[in-house]
């Protein structure tokens, strides 16, 4: 008899533990994608794509599904999510873990601006920044529609959407079309290797860069790349762990579930 993980994803780590999941001889796991993506990776095992309808909906998906622990391996700015999962977890009730890898750590050669929110980072933003590549996706352009003093190379996996929350009738309604002539977008997924976003940052000249703390090896190659270029980084600063356990990689999260869950209670 298997154990049956509601795991959180999106990230890389958990795809990574969806495998190792997948080959458990004592659990099974089903994935769940946010679906902010028309074509989304998609990971071993089962999985969904969606929102629960709140920490409600997620609470009635607990108990519907007999899922015995959860395993929350979304983005780290993802709080909203996991504020939901942490409260549908203590009204099922039932065990939950946050996978919560580590931030980056700023070294002596980096030029870091750390703020606070998204706000902030288009506020600090000067005319000697410009261009400024955005690498924060697609769903937080609306804090710098109002610099138009300021011109943006923008990299997206995919192009905006009339659901995205802009705040631009003129944008919602045209979503590819309308933005600004000081947007400029590219669109593609990463992992990027340091080549790759050396060859770009030079392609356009770019200033400056705003980011979010996101850590991981995954997306680094861009701070290397302004480390070794003397380009001021705008990193916007990580949140605050979410409420409950948490682990910084998958090893611990496999770990955690295995004594959450003896497996001599799951061969009875």
């Amino acid at each position: 008899m298997h154990k049956h993980i509601l795991l959180l994803g999106g990230s890389s780590e958990a795809f990574e533990l969806a495998e190792k999941l997948n080959d458990h001889p004592h659990f099974k796991v089903t994935s769940s994608l946010a679906g902010r993506t028309s074509l989304p990776r998609k990971p071993i095992g089962l999985y969904r794509t969606g929102g629960f309808g709140g920490a409600n909906g997620l609470t009635s998906y607990l108990t519907t599904n007999n899922i015995d622990a959860i395993i929350d391996a979304t983005h780290p700015f993802a709080t909203k999510i996991s504020a939901n999962a942490h409260l549908a977890a203590a009204s099922a009730p039932c065990p939950i873990v946050h996978l919560w890898r580590a931030p980056w750590q700023k070294t002596s050669n980096d030029h870091w601006i750390e703020v606070p929110t998204m706000q902030a980072a288009a506020t600090c933003l000067k005319p000697d920044h410009s261009p400024i590549f955005l690498t924060i996706g697609r769903l937080e352009l609306n804090q710098f529609l109002e610099r138009s003093d300021l011109t943006f190379l923008t990299r997206a996996i995919e192009p905006p959407k009339s659901s995205d929350p802009v705040k631009s009738d003129r944008i919602t309604q045209h979503p590819t079309e309308a933005w600004p002539d000081n947007f400029k977008f590219i669109y593609a997924k990463g992992p990027f290797t340091y080549k790759e976003e050396e060859a770009l940052i030079k392609q356009h000249n770019i200033k400056a860069i705003v980011t979010k703390n996101s850590g991981g090896d995954k997306a680094y190659a861009k701070l290397e790349v302004a480390r070794a270029l003397n380009l001021p980084v705008i990193m916007i600063e990580r949140p605050e762990k979410p409420n409950g356990p948490c682990v910084s990689t998958t090893k611990e999260a496999l770990t955690w579930l295995e004594t959450t869950l003896p497996i001599n209670e799951i061969n009875l």
